[in-house]
């Protein structure tokens, strides 16, 4: 992900826009949340995708209180989940990736229960707690287009099935996907609408400054 990110940032800031690991208007850092080495009031905005409820929620609120600016923004995204969508083929696609799960042996890749702390304390309790001033949900659908490598190549990004975990068995899994998917295909082309979201909380200025 440094490569990618790297690879963009140049085309569309010029090849002098961003070093890999430094430089630039766009450094890429690869470090856990809880040890990234960043002083006090460095962002203006903070943002976590599809990622809170893997983290140590209260350790990593307080380190983002304290690394934004007075004024700045922590941003918790959020996007539906292809496989667990209400169409036909979503249904179909989430039986498929169970059915590899099983078979892969890879469904103790998430802990029994992962979500039980966050039904008994939300994240917006634990925003507040660390003193955040929460400014409201965000919300909106966007119509996406799949073609089947395309959703294959989705299935690899799941923390349940990566490539690692298909190894040897990855074309036995595309023929499958393939094989399952192709009759609701459109010219090769599956569509669904996508929510994606996103929980804002802001650093609220302290005093006569607020």
């Amino acid at each position: 992900m440094v490569e990618a990110v790297a690879a963009k940032a140049a085309a569309v800031g010029g090849a002098g826009a961003v070093g890999a690991m430094g430089g630039g208007r766009i450094r890429a850092v690869v470090s856990s949340a809880e040890d990234l080495g960043v002083g006090s009031g460095h962002f203006e905005l903070v943002v976590i995708g599809n990622a809170f409820h893997r983290l140590r929620r209260d350790v990593v609120a307080r380190l983002a209180y304290d690394w934004l600016t007075p004024g700045g923004f922590l941003a918790l995204c959020w996007s539906s989940g292809t496989q667990a969508g209400p169409l036909d083929w979503q249904r179909a696609f989430g039986d498929l990736l169970r059915r590899w799960i099983a078979t892969s042996d890879s469904g103790g890749r998430v802990p029994a229960n992962w979500d039980r702390a966050r039904k008994e304390r939300p994240d917006a309790e634990v925003l507040s707690g660390a003193g955040f001033e929460l400014a409201g949900r965000f919300e909106f659908p966007v119509e996406h287009r799949w073609t089947l490598p395309e959703l294959a190549g989705f299935a690899r990004s799941l923390s349940l099935l990566p490539a690692a975990v298909l190894t040897e068995h990855a074309a036995a899994f595309d023929a499958d996907l393939f094989a399952v998917l192709g009759p609701y295909a459109s010219d090769g082309v599956l569509t669904e609408t996508v929510s994606f979201a996103y929980e804002l909380a802001c650093k609220v200025l302290s005093g006569a400054a607020r």
